[in-house]
């Protein structure tokens, strides 16, 4: 660096964020620094670095999330390890900014007489300079989630800004990326692109709370096919089932990398593969293979798909479903004689009737909700037939 002269690193959200957005600002700055320089251990008053939170890049330094002087350890070392998180509570930190500050009041050039440089121009090998730091890592966490961006917290987090509440399951893995191109986008289309990956059921009863359930872990309802109540529309096929799938992706390097991932061939007794080009966000082996998994679990079984429309209901008579109390994430079974429609089948939408006292319920639609998830991704995600 030059004498008498700062030294400074802008570190912006990407894209940038609505000034509206009172919830979206940096909560947490976590910054693991290499702090020193070959003459840091003598003149330990001269400079100091400084982290500061600013509304905007240019606009004044709100908060100062770090201040210390630059220094360096006793001997030959060069460099000392600092890890600093810092929390913020000022909504109107969207930037934050490092400084490398002349705080002396008087200042000479330090005499390099003596010292051996080798002019390398690798970060990790070149020559310390007189006072340095070196930004090993810098994360900005800038929503309530903080580094913890499980997908179950996410859907909180997007429910919670729209005065919902979540209910569901506690997922275990993290997302490789997430990034929403289009700023400001609908909550409901968010959750449902989110939840896209995640196969996952939900429904908002009271007006207040979305409960999500794992597929299929609801109540099964058994509905005679004789019932005068019901009519049902029901349609099969095997054009869509697959039980194997070749996952083709990039790795964090934009190196292509591809994963074959098989599942249950009892639907066709064969082995039918399916080719998808996994969207921008896979950048993982093992990310890969969960996007090939949920794939596998919307298609791997025989395709029906229909409604069924229930529409009145005998409370002397418990054996009949209340139309009403019909949720995603139940099960439908037909019963008696004249069933046609085999099976257990997931139900996946429920539109409610309440003056009616009646409901349409669509069910074994997994397959197509997934396809639809993956055609309107932004990053591009598409399937490649067999061919």
């Amino acid at each position: 660096m030059s004498v008498k002269q700062n030294a400074r690193v802008y570190y912006e959200m990407y894209g940038g964020i609505p000034p509206e957005a009172t919830s979206q600002y940096v909560h947490v700055a976590d910054l693991l620094l290499d702090i020193g320089g070959w003459a840091a251990a003598d003149r330990g008053e001269d400079f100091q670095l400084s982290v500061y939170g600013r509304a905007k890049l240019g606009g004044a330094n709100l908060v100062t999330l770090l201040q210390r002087k630059v220094s360096r350890p006793a001997g030959n070392a060069k460099w000392k390890r600092v890890h600093v998180v810092k929390r913020n509570s000022d909504s109107r930190i969207q930037c934050v900014v490092a400084r490398l500050e002349l705080i002396a009041d008087s200042f000479t050039a330090p005499d390099s007489t003596g010292l051996t440089f080798h002019y390398d121009d690798q970060y990790d090998t070149a020559d310390a300079p007189p006072w340095g730091v070196r930004i090993k890592r810098a994360n900005l966490y800038c929503t309530s989630l903080h580094g913890d961006v499980r997908p179950h917290r996410i859907l909180w987090h997007i429910l919670d800004g729209g005065g919902f509440e979540y209910d569901g399951p506690t997922a275990s893995w993290e997302p490789d990326q997430m990034a929403f191109v289009d700023l400001p986008k609908d909550r409901w289309e968010a959750l449902d692109e989110i939840n896209g990956m995640l196969g996952w059921n939900y429904h908002c009863w009271d007006g207040q709370t979305v409960t999500f359930s794992l597929p299929k872990s609801g109540t099964v309802h058994q509905v005679d096919a004789r019932d005068p109540r019901s009519t049902w529309n029901v349609t099969e096929s095997l054009d869509e089932t697959y039980n194997a799938v070749r996952v083709l992706y990039q790795n964090a390097k934009g190196k292509p990398r591809e994963v074959v991932i098989y599942g249950d061939t009892s639907a066709i007794g064969i082995v039918r593969a399916d080719t998808l080009q996994a969207p921008d966000s896979i950048k993982s082996l093992k990310a890969a293979t969960r996007f090939g998994n949920r794939y596998l679990r919307a298609h791997e079984k025989r395709q029906v798909s229909g409604t069924l429309s229930l529409v009145g209901y005998d409370p002397d008579n418990p054996v009949e479903p209340d139309p009403l109390l019909i949720k995603p994430g139940d099960v439908i079974e037909m019963t008696g004689p004249a069933s046609f429609l085999s099976g257990e089948h997931e139900v996946t939408r429920v539109t409610l009737r309440p003056l009616e006292h009646a409901a349409d319920v669509e069910f074994g639609t997994n397959s197509k909700r997934f396809d639809t998830w993956l055609a309107r991704l932004a990053v591009g995600a598409k399937s490649i037939k067999r061919r």
